[in-house]
């Protein structure tokens, strides 16, 4: 469940432009002279209403130059490096660049209409530019070096000894120490693996937009809700194919024919368009450009001193090797297809039933619906009316105020993209600790996604500023005059957001190199994965009555809620995730990259004994984390995050007041949440536990061990 949501929510970034939206953009284009980095005001909040693409376009070039002007000027220092002129000068350097970066950003996740998304692509990449060349740079890094290798008497504390040594080792994997010539052929890897990664999913975007299934009988798609049975006939019109019925291939259209669709063949057709995706011969096959990567990138890591891009990648998590999450994985594999197989059986009684002899990868979804449906008596519009969204904010709003000492007051006045969004000031034990966005209502111009982002963090306040944090979600929307109420999944995947708001908000970090979204990738998500836990606690439910009754959640319907959830499980503990984990960690560890990753995968998959009746949610043609920079070699995080998540949760159940226990709140805040990337993530992991990470708590909490789990 929460794999299609983590992949569809989280990761794409798309939207429909609006044509409402750009007259009033337009008519703002005269004050391109405004400066977009004085933020002013009680809170000093960004100045979105003074913005147009036309100033944010002018002003980014400019905060380039200077930001390259800074560095130079801390190149060409005179003065013997030290922690002030070298370490802190750089992590502050580009302040105004940081300030209009936001800007954009803002507008690029709340209002991302043609206008903005045209100048925002070409702005982006010359940020990044600017930031790779910084990291590269050899002058600079002798300097880094110098103070590195004079610590800890270059430093005043142990959050500077931290930065100096997140600098060095951020340029270190930049390629900065190696010769002009190494240094060069770097550059040029890094080009052309951008030019693939782009063509990779330009192709799947491509071939996506040009593909569907069309059907000539409204029988074909009967189970399928109403309302998009009426969308697949206007959209097989719009086609050309008056009175026939077409189902485009995008994931929400997709899933939906696998959940509802009774027909077995319709099914297979659509699952099969789905998963063929650049894996074809032709001009959207990605198995080439895969390749062309694979090869690119271990060339990266033999410059840079590691056997393999997947040592490469690892050495930076808190995993270290590509041994280490390769057993990790290995340790979960068994015990996830043990218990796929006696579930397979549950789904296979009822597939009988239906006339079919054998569990197919496009009959998983429809009958795992069926069986929760079934067992559990789980009506998921009955559960959507205890979710009503002003109530699920509140939620967790409320949660974090039990843990954490977290309060918030919603301010007027202030300067926003759209009026529905909202903004608070948050305090913790009655002391303002930051300003929080909450983006959460759908609007045509946003982005069909969910996630949190930091606009101004600790590190980077000037006296009398907060940090500044947003979360962004577009969740169904509702019925005109109606409150949107969220289906079960989404009111998760709130938590799960604010568990990274939370993660931002309690940072300490006094540097930009030592921020919360500076730790290791493979605990990023940590924070949020336990903040999920909260939403299922009576007390939360508590705070969440019915729509229209008015009342609780009745204790039997929470009662076959959490069996449905612990039923179904977090998607890292099932073979769909599993697969994927394991082809990307095992393509990134050959000596020879493979010519074809589906056959690769095929053969690594039946090698390791994958279930028939599934495929990993996407083949590696298709699977756009082993091909993104964040993800590749580093799928296996989400299962490693879990487990952490796991572990953490154990000492907050074991508390009194369970997940609400403020003393345990208190202890995980100091040790874990507040401190960033002030202390590695491991060491700190070891002096909150007082041992290393359990592996096998997520195995306890859902009972993979033939033992009951745990909420």
């Amino acid at each position: 469940m929460r794999l299609a949501l983590a992949l569809a929510l989280a990761l794409a970034l798309t939207a429909l432009p609006t044509a409402l939206a750009a007259p009033a953009l337009a008519a703002k284009a005269g004050a391109a002279s405004t400066d977009l980095a004085q933020w002013e005001g009680e809170w000093r909040l960004p100045p979105v209403d003074r913005a147009t693409p036309a100033s944010i376009a002018a002003q980014i070039p400019e905060a380039v130059a200077d930001y390259r002007r800074e560095l130079a000027a801390i190149a060409a220092n005179p003065a013997p490096p030290d922690f002030d002129n070298t370490i802190s000068a750089l992590d502050q350097s580009g302040r105004r660049l940081r300030r209009l970066m936001a800007v954009l950003r803002i507008y690029l996740a709340t209002h991302a209409d043609d206008e903005w998304r045209k100048i925002g692509t070409g702005l982006v990449a010359m940020n990044d530019a600017a930031q790779a060349e910084a990291l590269s740079d050899p002058v600079l890094f002798a300097r880094v070096a110098a103070v590195y290798r004079g610590l800890p008497g270059g430093t005043r504390d142990a959050e500077q000894a931290r930065l100096t040594e997140v600098t060095h080792a951020a340029m270190v994997r930049a390629g900065a120490g190696l010769a002009a010539t190494d240094r060069t052929r770097l550059t040029e890897i890094e080009v052309e693996l951008a030019r693939l990664g782009t063509q990779l999913n330009q192709n799947l975007n491509r071939e996506a937009a040009a593909q569907f299934t069309f059907f000539d009988t409204p029988a074909r798609l009967a189970g399928l809700p109403q309302p998009q049975i009426d969308a697949a006939a206007a959209l097989a019109a719009k086609q050309g194919r008056v009175g026939a019925f077409a189902i485009p291939n995008q994931r929400p259209q997709v899933f939906a024919v696998q959940t509802h669709v009774r027909d077995r063949e319709t099914r297979r057709a659509v699952w099969q368009q789905w998963m063929d995706r650049g894996g074809t011969p032709g001009e959207f096959d990605n198995r080439p450009v895969a390749a062309q990567m694979l090869a690119l990138r271990k060339a990266k890591a033999q410059l840079l001193g590691y056997q393999t891009y997947a040592d490469y990648v690892l050495a930076a998590r808190m995993v270290g090797t590509p041994e280490r999450a390769l057993t990790i994985i290995e340790a979960n594999w068994d015990a996830v297809m043990a218990t796929d197989g006696r579930r397979v059986e549950e789904l296979q009684t009822l597939a009988s039933a239906d006339g079919i002899e054998a569990i197919a990868p496009w009959d998983r979804i429809h009958y795992l619906d069926r069986l929760t449906r079934e067992r559990f008596g789980i009506d998921a519009q009955e559960i959507a009316g205890y979710f009503p969204l002003p109530a699920v904010r509140d939620a967790f709003f409320a949660a974090a105020g039990d843990t954490y000492g977290y309060s918030f007051e919603r301010l007027s006045g202030v300067a926003r993209v759209s009026p529905d969004i909202e903004v608070y000031l948050a305090r913790r034990d009655g002391k303002p600790a930051g300003i929080v966005y909450l983006d959460i209502r759908p609007r045509p111009e946003k982005p069909q996604a969910s996630w949190a982002a930091q606009y101004r963090q600790q590190g980077d306040l000037a006296p009398g500023e907060l940090p500044v944090i947003a979360l962004h979600s577009s969740p169904p929307a509702a019925a005109p005059g109606e409150e949107i109420l969220l289906p079960f999944e989404y009111a998760n995947v709130l938590f799960h957001e604010f568990g990274h708001v939370l993660h931002m908000l309690a940072s300490t970090a006094r540097y930009n190199g030592t921020a919360a979204l500076t730790v290791p990738w493979d605990f990023v998500e940590v924070p949020s994965l336990l903040n999920e836990r909260w939403l299922l606690t009576d007390r939360t439910l508590d705070r969440l009555p019915h729509n229209r009754t008015g009342r609780a959640m009745p204790a039997d319907l929470r009662a076959r809620l959490r069996a449905a959830r612990q039923y179904e499980r977090v998607f890292s503990v099932n073979p769909e995730y599993m697969a994927m984990a394991l082809v990307d960690q095992m393509l990134h560890q050959q000596d020879t990259p493979p010519a074809d990753v589906n056959a690769f995968e095929r053969e690594l998959l039946a090698q390791r004994g994958f279930p028939a009746s599934a495929d990993p949610i996407m083949r590696a043609s298709s699977a756009f984390h082993t091909w993104s920079r964040e993800y590749s070699a580093n799928v296996y995080t989400y299962l490693w995050s879990d487990i952490l998540a796991a572990d953490l949760a154990e000492v907050f159940l074991r508390a009194p007041d369970g997940l609400h226990d403020r003393a345990a709140g208190q202890r995980y805040f100091d040790l874990l949440l507040s401190r960033a990337n002030r202390v590695p993530a491991d060491e700190a992991y070891r002096e909150y536990h007082g041992r290393a990470p359990d592996e096998a708590a997520l195995i306890r909490r859902f009972g993979l061990d033939g033992k009951s789990g745990s909420q």
